[in-house]
């Protein structure tokens, strides 16, 4: 499609799916009749965007609180509802419920597998899927069809099986072709193969492609990881509000030779994604960063319209890519989340801009952060690190550390304390990593978080 028939696609599915909520939801209905439209008032694209309000988290949980357990957004039957999906609550804030039609079904399993035949996986592959399975999340039991749509051979290994386990499981069958990972497990997976001594595309050389998902990364690493393994990395960006991934790299991957990232293309044709301003409204110009709005083009059972998500990405227009693709895209790697953000010394700390620095060092192996308040009532930041085995001796740590704690005041206007720690003192991250705390929650007072 050209980008002009691609549009009036998206309006089309877009007054289609309003109409339809118009009479089958009441949460819809009742938001548009108060900001005064009606589904036939939007005859274009900046009309959806100027006049349909958007929604959040809190609404969607409040209207399954008053309306159990589907809240009045559902759009079908409740006897139609074949699938119930829910959001993982890492925000802390609780769960959203989705009812899911057969026909949603289809669609969240197309949105696994389009991206990862993209990244190079086809029939007869052996793949390692390293996000745990099942459960109630999208992310938990899509794989699995998006891997059978793809007709793979799957092994489904996450949350089932040790890190060591899933690497005697891989050299047992001696052939591998693509894996799926967060992207912090595959840098564990990584490490872990490199302590025994194996480079993975030494071993693995048919490897099509790996595509990783959930977090950011440096460019340093990708490109580093790339290598260790012999192939190109892929990233998708999706979410149980997108039923799925929402947009993915192309053939050219994550990191490209002429800039520092690639670009995820957006699949505009099953989800709409806007990136506004969230001071403003108003869509980002190309390279801005904005927060992402998603409304389902496609889904029945419990659509998304104007979700605004608290994710935060730069936004680029098709054309920035090149390869006459008609989808615009968002910056790989960059994605953060505007609740993860920390206020500290009147500075805004974003956990991805510590990352970019410090797994930047390819000595460092891990770390985690945190924020406290110490006994004379100051606000600090240490940083608990831990080095690869044999990947910086002892007479040049201190540089190492000297130019982590400078690279990250410049980049943070924070001065951080660095504290190194044997890597068994660290978490292990299976899937998310969660690396940072902030103590002060337990009172801005002397030593009260310390």
């Amino acid at each position: 499609m050209s980008r002009t028939e691609l549009q009036a696609l998206q309006l089309a599915k877009i007054r289609a799916q309003m109409a339809r909520l118009w009479e089958a939801s009441p949460f819809y209905r009742a938001r548009w009749q108060a900001a005064g439209i009606r589904p036939g008032d939007i005859t274009s694209l900046d009309d959806f965007r100027r006049l349909v309000p958007t929604v959040n988290k809190q609404d969607f949980l409040q209207d399954q609180a008053d309306h159990p357990p589907f809240g009045g957004r559902l759009g079908i039957r409740r006897e139609d509802v074949a699938l119930v999906s829910m959001t993982g609550g890492t925000s802390g804030q609780g769960q959203e419920v989705y009812g899911r039609s057969q026909a949603d079904i289809a669609v969240q399993g197309h949105l696994h597998f389009l991206p990862w035949f993209m990244a190079g996986l086809r029939p007869g592959h052996l793949a390692l899927n390293c996000v745990p399975a099942g459960g109630l999340t999208t992310g938990g039991w899509g794989p699995s069809e998006g891997f059978r749509l793809a007709g793979a051979t799957a092994f489904h290994a996450g949350g089932t099986l040790s890190t060591e386990a899933k690497i005697d499981l891989l050299l047992r069958f001696g052939e591998l072709h693509f894996i799926y990972a967060s992207t912090n497990y595959l840098h564990t997976l990584t490490q872990a193969f490199l302590r025994r001594g194996i480079v993975p595309a030494e071993r693995f050389p048919m490897l099509a492609g790996i595509q990783i998902a959930a977090e950011g990364y440096p460019a340093e690493w990708a490109r580093e990881t790339q290598k260790l393994w012999g192939c190109a990395l892929h990233e998708g960006y999706g979410s149980t509000q997108g039923a799925g991934f929402v947009a993915t790299t192309c053939d050219q991957g994550i990191v490209r030779e002429d800039r520092e990232r690639g670009l995820m293309r957006i699949l505009e044709w099953l989800n709409y994604a806007e990136v506004i301003d969230p001071d403003t409204g108003r869509h980002v110009a190309p390279g801005e960063e904005g927060e992402i709005v998603l409304t389902n083009l496609d889904i029945e059972g419990s659509p998304v319209i104007r979700f605004a998500t608290r994710d935060k990405a730069r936004w680029f227009p098709p054309e920035y890519c090149g390869g006459g693709l008609p989808w615009g895209g968002i910056e790989a790697g960059s994605i953060g989340r505007y609740d993860d953000m920390m206020k500290v010394r009147g500075n805004n700390i974003w956990p991805l801009a510590v990352d970019t620095v410090v797994f930047a060092a390819p000595e460092v192996a891990e770390y985690v952060g945190r924020v406290y308040v110490d006994d004379e009532g100051r606000t600090e930041v240490e940083l608990r690190l831990a080095l690869k085995p044999g990947a910086c001796d002892e007479a040049a740590r201190p540089a190492l550390f000297d130019a982590l704690r400078a690279t990250l005041k410049a980049r943070t206007n924070v001065w951080m304390q660095i504290r190194e720690v044997p890597l068994a003192e660290l978490p292990q991250f299976t899937y998310k990593a969660r690396r940072w705390t902030d103590e002060r929650k337990a009172g801005y007072r002397p030593g009260a978080a310390s």
